[in-house]
């Protein structure tokens, strides 16, 4: 798309920025991250624009001539009004270098709320690798930050670091994840967490997303799986749990479509074997999974 004659007389009137990465963590794929970062990538190819006062982006260009054109020609850029854009991004580079190289844990808990958003995520990683407890007292703040790789990477953290004071934030974004270029992975990650830092008032916040039947999601089966566990840890809440469950059987696909009734059909067998789980009852699975054997196995749950 861009070495095209119909965009020649918009080449001088951006600033371009190409940014590829082999993930070798090498010092010029380590930039590439941190540029990366910056901008909530987590998905390539992305082409939009960005104030280069701030960096905020503007506008995705889509990525035909006719959609990159308009989005150019139809955005302004204000002036920066806090002086030296390219200083602040130097000073803020230089620190986030700082904290790639080891830091010490007292240098990364002072800019674990950094406003400069990756040096925040530097931050943030170097407290991963220590296993620090900061992690969940900033639960709130972190995951209010609206940048999906800082969030991905919080919420990874406490699916395996369980801290009941990411239940609220975590729930929060299940139920709107605002700020996301991502927003289903999102909610894969924060349900992911919820397993085991989650409270019964997580469970209706993920109920929707188990029962909605959507066999090509994946988030459809990570919320059975995590509603399976909190029931398992909240006994007084185990009935609702259950009927959540019973609920998120998918409705049959016709044999005409083998590919959505596959899909369908795994789905249906992971709702079965919460339910077993939770449950203790071995319940047979029907050999074949149609609106008859869906209803028969509601009704005898």
């Amino acid at each position: 798309m861009l070495p095209h004659p119909d965009l020649a007389p918009l080449y001088d009137q951006v600033v371009w920025l190409y940014v590829y990465r082999d993930f070798s963590k090498s010092p010029a794929d380590l930039a590439a991250e941190r540029i990366s970062l910056r901008f909530g990538v987590t998905s390539w190819p992305q082409h939009f624009l960005a104030d280069p006062a701030d960096f905020e982006i503007l506008r995705d260009t889509g990525r035909s001539v006719e959609s990159f054109t308009a989005a150019v020609t139809e955005t302004q850029i204000p002036t920066d009004p806090e002086g030296d854009a390219v200083a602040r991004l130097a000073a803020a580079d230089a620190l986030a270098i700082r904290l790639e190289k080891d830091a010490p844990v007292a240098l990364a808990l002072d800019h674990i709320l950094d406003d400069d958003l990756v040096v925040r995520m530097r931050a943030l990683q170097a407290l991963m690798a220590a296993e620090h407890d900061a992690i969940g007292r900033h639960a709130v703040a972190l995951l209010a930050t609206p940048s999906d790789p800082l969030r991905f990477a919080v919420c990874d953290f406490l699916g395996s670091h369980p801290d009941p004071r990411a239940a609220a934030p975590l729930t929060a974004l299940v139920e709107d994840p605002t700020g996301s270029l991502n927003p289903n992975v999102l909610r894969i990650s924060a349900v992911r967490a919820l397993a085991l830092c989650g409270d019964a008032e997580s469970i209706e916040a993920i109920a929707p997303h188990a029962t909605s039947g959507a066999y090509f999601n994946g988030l459809t089966g990570v919320a059975i799986a995590t509603l399976a566990r909190l029931g398992e840890r909240y006994p007084d809440h185990r009935e609702e749990v259950l009927s959540h469950l019973i609920a998120a059987y998918p409705l049959a696909v016709s044999e005409e479509d083998a590919r959505a009734e596959r899909a369908c059909l795994a789905l249906a067998r992971k709702v079965h074997e919460a339910l077993v789980a939770i449950t203790g009852r071995n319940l047979a699975f029907p050999e074949a999974y149609d609106e008859d054997a869906r209803s028969r196995l509601q009704e005898a749950w």
